[in-house]
């Protein structure tokens, strides 16, 4: 039975929340705005469908794909993480990429910066590398800065997003948690291997709140309960949830706040590292963290600038190897009790997408000049245009594929003539393109622009006059006609 505050996911309107349930009908949340669906609909995340409805594997895959399908066309990330790595020009190379520095992460660090223009690919990087360390077993914490929600030059907050966003692999035996409530519960079954932990035991926020929740019962349908848990992800303002539970509960022990003001970036990197290290102590490979938008720093005032970078210079060492020739970062707050987690590293993973701009040019410059983010030019990913031979060769697969998953109204692609021709249309235009005016999302879409056609049309269309309608568009993309033009 579906329950009121549990996580969904619908076929058409993606991942929601579940406000109320009268009967088979379920009023859900998704992104913001409630609808009435049909409960059977449903698949609560982690689980299985609400009603089973028995499908083949085939049919499955082809749900997978037309969700991809229509991403690419609204030029935005697949979500299927199955379908990234095919969905990727040179997915395979790039996939072997992630793959090795994920390996080699507890000798040398995980730490890559995908840097490129706008639509160069930056987030579609971000998410393969999310699906890789996931299906590696890396537990992995994902956002995109934004000075009103997640600002690094309040650490806090950032910190607060990531732990909100946390992403678990699948288990061996099938379980997978869903978020930070289920990972306390995880913790809480671990506790005599957790508290003794070398980063975690010198943490008096983690040390001591969940000392305190192990007074209560872990029970998400106790809103009490889940205040005070929220505390432990960042939520600052509920420290009198858990103080107030604990202390009726039995708990003596002062459990201090969590510091929101000045510079707290060592602080809050500090809980990113006790969260990498319980991670891994309960069977994870560790946490990876990726960091989207990090441009958005450059608009700062002068000490928001200074403090948005202290912390990504803390995480940054975190995710390196130590180095000696490092001054110890600044903090504005008492860190006598903290050992110095800075110099013992690698901790977790930090992949970070970077709109080029003028400081990030010339990569013969001294990398700190560049990005504190950076502490060497071999992990910088310069996105570039793939060459028009990759890019043709991508396009008639992603045609291809088209042709078997979505349905009789494309069986015109799976004319391999006619995927040939559209493929040399789509790269004969790409290739006439500057490299400075290709934007790779339109070029991406453009792959899904036959089809989308095809399902489009009240009428049977031809190869010859399909061919005819892509090259018109590609020509239009390609800037070498306008859509007035005659």
């Amino acid at each position: 039975m579906i329950a009121p505050g549990a996580q969904v996911e619908h076929t058409e309107f993606g991942i929601g929340k579940v406000l109320a349930v009268l009967g088979n009908t379920a009023t859900v949340e998704f992104f913001g705005e409630k609808f009435d669906v049909d409960a059977r609909e449903l698949i609560i995340r982690g689980g299985n469908m609400v009603a089973p409805v028995p499908t083949s594997g085939q049919a499955t895959t082809n749900l997978a794909f037309r969700r991809s399908f229509e991403a690419i066309n609204l030029g935005v990330v697949p979500g299927d993480p199955e379908h990234l790595v095919n969905l990727t020009i040179r997915g395979s190379e790039v996939s072997k990429e992630i793959l090795a520095v994920l390996r080699n992460a507890p000798k040398f660090g995980a730490s890559r910066i995908y840097m490129g223009y706008y639509g160069s690919g930056k987030s579609h990087h971000l998410r393969l590398v999310k699906a890789i360390a996931r299906r590696e077993g890396w537990v992995t914490a994902s956002l995109e800065l934004d000075p009103k929600s997640a600002d690094p030059a309040k650490p806090s907050t950032v910190y607060q997003e990531l732990l909100t966003n946390l992403d678990f692999p699948v288990r061996a035996d099938g379980t997978c948690s869903e978020d930070f409530f289920d990972l306390i519960k995880e913790i809480r079954d671990n506790w005599t291997k957790i508290r003794s932990l070398k980063y975690f035991r010198r943490s008096p926020w983690f040390a001591k709140g969940l000392e305190a929740l192990q007074y209560l019962s872990h029970r998400r349908d106790d809103p009490d309960y889940v205040s005070a848990v929220s505390w432990l992800a960042g939520q600052v303002k509920q420290i009198s949830a858990i103080r107030s539970l604990s202390w009726r509960a039995g708990y003596r022990e002062s459990i201090p706040t969590m510091p929101q003001t000045k510079d707290t970036g060592l602080l809050y990197a500090y809980q990113l590292v006790v969260m990498h290290e319980v991670l891994q102590a309960l069977g994870y490979r560790g946490l990876a963290i990726i960091i989207d938008e990090a441009e958005h720093v450059r608009t700062y005032s002068v000490n928001r600038y200074v403090r948005a970078n202290n912390f990504f210079d803390i995480l940054a060492r975190c995710a390196h190897a130590p180095r000696s020739d490092l001054r110890d970062p600044s903090c504005d707050h008492d860190v006598s009790d903290l050992p110095p987690f800075w110099r013992e590293g690698p901790h977790f993973g930090l992949f970070v997408g970077l709109t080029e701009g003028e400081d990030t040019q010339d990569l013969k410059r001294k990398t700190g000049e560049m990005s504190v983010l950076i502490h060497s030019s071999k992990e910088v990913v310069q996105l570039k245009p793939p060459s028009a031979k990759d890019y043709e060769a991508w396009s008639a697969a992603f045609l291809s594929e088209a042709a078997g998953r979505l349905g009789p109204k494309v069986d015109v692609l799976a004319d391999a003539g006619v995927q040939k021709r559209i493929a040399g249309v789509l790269r004969k235009q790409f290739e006439l393109t500057p490299d400075s005016e290709k934007l790779l999302r339109n070029w991406t879409k453009m792959a899904g622009f036959p089809a989308a056609v095809l399902l489009s049309q009240p009428r049977p269309i031809d190869g010859a006059e399909l061919v005819a309608i892509v090259e018109d568009a590609a020509r239009q993309v390609a800037g070498e006609t306008l859509p007035w033009d005659d």
